[in-house]
C-alpha cells in the first residue's frame, strides 16, 4: 500500500505545480532511540522543503562552515539551501531556475570520511513495514563496523533514494534524503557525530 502511494505521488509532481516551500516544521530532536554503544551519535533533523521532486538528484557542495543542497520542486524548479552542518540552521533559501533533469533515483551508498581516519556510511534499506528507512554506521580505520546501523529517518516516513551526505569539518555529518507520507514529498536533513569523538570533546571541556 506504501508503495501505491508512493507512485501516485510522483506521478502527480509532473503535472501539479505546488507552491515553493521553504519548509516550516523547524528543527527537531531525532526521534529514533539511540542505544547504549552506538559509535553514530544522531543529532538534529529538520525539514529544508514541503515540496520536492525525488526524482531529481539531490547534490551537496560545502561552502565553508556551511553546506549548498541543491535539488528539484514541483513544476521542474531548482532549489538551493544552504545549511549549517552542526546547528542545521537554514541559513537561505531560494529558487534558481529550472531543475536539474530528473533521472533515476540513485541506489548507492555515501561515505564520508571523518578525523582520525573513522567513516560513516549511509544507506537505505527495507523497513519493517514494507517501506525504506535510512540507516547509518561508522567503521573502524580497518574498516570494520562499529556498533550496528542506526535508523537516521522518522519511523512513519518512507525514504525515496539514497541518502546524500557530506562534511566540513570531519566531525559533523550532514545526510539529507526525500521521504513521504504517503502522496507528497520532502527533503530531510539529519545531523550525525563520531559518539566516541563527541564523548572525548565533552570531557576535554570539563
Amino acid at each position: 500500500m506504501r508503495a501505491t502511494l508512493k507512485w501516485v505521488g510522483i506521478a502527480s509532481l509532473g503535472v501539479c505545480g505546488c507552491a515553493a516551500t521553504s519548509g516550516g516544521a523547524g528543527i527537531q530532536a531525532a526521534s529514533n532511540a539511540q542505544p547504549e554503544g552506538s559509535s553514530v551519535r544522531i543529532g538534529q533533523s529538520r525539514i529544508l522543503d514541503t515540496h520536492v521532486n525525488p526524482m531529481v538528484p539531490v547534490r551537496l557542495a560545502t561552502e565553508g562552515g556551511s553546506v549548498a543542497v541543491t535539488f528539484g520542486q514541483a513544476g521542474r524548479r531548482g532549489a538551493v539551501a544552504r545549511v549549517d552542518p552542526n546547528s542545521l540552521e537554514l541559513l537561505s533559501h531560494q529558487q534558481t531556475g529550472p531543475s536539474e533533469v530528473p533521472a533515476a533515483p540513485s541506489t548507492d551508498a555515501a561515505r564520508v570520511d571523518l578525523e582520525g581516519g573513522r567513516f560513516v556510511v549511509c544507506w537505505t534499506r527495507a523497513s519493517a513495514d514494507g517501506g525504506r528507512e535510512a540507516v547509518a554506521q561508522m567503521w573502524s580505520t580497518s574498516g570494520s563496523p562499529l556498533g550496528a546501523a542506526m535508523v537516521i529517518s522518522p519511523p512513519d516516513a518512507d525514504v525515496f533514494g539514497s541518502p546524500r551526505a557530506t562534511t566540513t569539518d570531519g566531525q559533523h555529518v550532514l545526510v539529507t534524503f526525500p521521504e513521504t507520507y504517503g502522496s507528497s514529498f520532502e527533503l530531510r536533513a539529519v545531523s550525525l557525530q563520531d559518539a566516541d569523538r563527541a564523548d572525548s570533546n565533552r570531557m576535554a571541556r570539563r
